[in-house]
């Protein structure tokens, strides 16, 4: 049975938040100041933010083939970064017009991507494969 269009939809969504989130962060390490001056620094940070992104793919990728357990890792792991801009609110405070934008792009389409999975036609679609 072929995903319905909402599934195939908030998976094409996630792929993109998790193509551009990683590389709008790389490029953010490899332009501060403190990740070029302690390379070390760089390295976990770029090793974090690689690791964490490919746990993300791991789950899209799970989701994409109609795997429950893909779509829930995929929510937790989207609202525990959101619960994260709140312990982290000194480089939002940094941030210029064009990142809360962006920002707030990314958080539409994880939404998005998340009702389409969990609601309409997309829970029923989970919900036939566990039989």
């Amino acid at each position: 049975m072929d995903a319905p269009r909402e599934v195939r939809a908030a998976i094409f969504l996630s792929w993109t938040v998790v193509l551009i989130e990683t590389v709008e962060r790389l490029w953010r390490i490899s332009i501060s100041p403190d990740a070029t001056t302690f390379s070390r620094l760089g390295l976990v940070l770029t090793g974090v933010t690689l690791a964490s992104a490919a746990l993300v793919a791991l789950f899209v990728f799970f989701a994409a083939r109609r795997r429950n357990w893909g779509r829930i890792g995929l929510l937790v792991c989207t609202l525990g970064a959101w619960c994260l801009w709140f312990f982290w609110s000194q480089t939002v405070a940094e941030n210029v017009w064009w990142q809360w934008l962006a920002y707030a792009i990314f958080t539409a389409m994880e939404l998005a991507a998340l009702v389409l999975l969990f609601y309409g036609k997309g829970a029923p679609w989970y919900r036939s494969a566990e039989r």
